[in-house]
């Protein structure tokens, strides 16, 4: 389905407006330019299933900034973004914190390919996007326990994703996960993990997104002591064998 540019962006000012969020006229222009790309290379990548535009705008777009309006912005910080698929959130929330770094991170090569071809368009520095598995790279020194704040969208249940997320994070860091309806079940299943890899639930938040009738959650987590060494396990144990 076609639409406009002024349509977008006037739908876009919409969506951003109900969030109460503050933007620029450059950073619709960005988000312009990252849909059109987005639409023209899911052609050959299938990168996502949802394409309509106003469902990229609400699923994808506002989707991603809502958890602004939970982050205190006195200091930069470094972010990891596990699971990007085709940036949402990570590459979404850069293009609102320009000061922050983000590394982004897809075990897919055509979307880490995507992702560096949309850094080089819109012409971002401080991002960065990377082909791998949290597992192998949360036992390298300069990836483990080095990022102040997480994000992750429609990765794993939470269990999994906990003990792909949490070593990557500094002691005292904060992991932005996003759930939906199951959230509650999860974190029960969550329990062990939380224990054993020294993390502990902050605050469960009910998102409003605008235009979007789903639930939304943000499962906010901090680091409170080192991880064990041995985590995460090898690639493909946590999933197989959740903790």
């Amino acid at each position: 389905m076609e639409i406009s540019k002024k349509k977008f962006i006037q739908k876009l000012k919409e969506g951003i407006e109900a969030l109460d969020i503050p933007y620029s006229s450059e950073q619709l222009q960005q988000l312009w330019e990252y849909y059109l790309f987005f639409i023209e290379e899911n052609k050959k990548y299938n990168l996502s299933t949802i394409t309509e535009p106003e469902a990229v705008i609400k699923k994808h777009f506002l989707d991603s900034l809502v958890i602004l309006k939970q982050l205190n912005f006195e200091s930069r910080k470094r972010w990891l973004d596990i699971g990007t698929g085709a940036g949402f959130p990570g590459m979404v929330l850069k293009l609102f914190l320009p000061g922050d770094s983000f590394y982004l991170l897809d075990s897919s090569a055509k979307k880490v390919n995507f992702l560096n071809q949309l850094i080089f368009k819109l012409d971002l520095k401080g991002i960065d996007a990377t082909h791998g598995r949290a597992e192998d790279l949360a036992q390298l020194e300069e990836w483990r326990g080095s990022f102040d704040y997480l994000c992750s969208r429609a990765v794993a249940s939470l269990n999994v994703l906990l003990e792909y997320a949490v070593p990557f994070l500094k002691i005292g860091g904060f992991a932005y996960l996003y759930k939906g309806p199951e959230h509650e079940k999860e974190i029960n299943e969550a329990e062990a993990a939380l224990n054993i890899l020294e993390a502990e639930i902050k605050e469960i938040i009910e998102l409003d997104v605008p235009g979007l009738e789903a639930e939304r959650y943000l499962i906010v987590v901090k680091k409170s002591a080192e991880t064990p060494e041995k985590y995460p396990r090898r690639a493909g144990i946590p999933q197989k064998r959740p903790l």
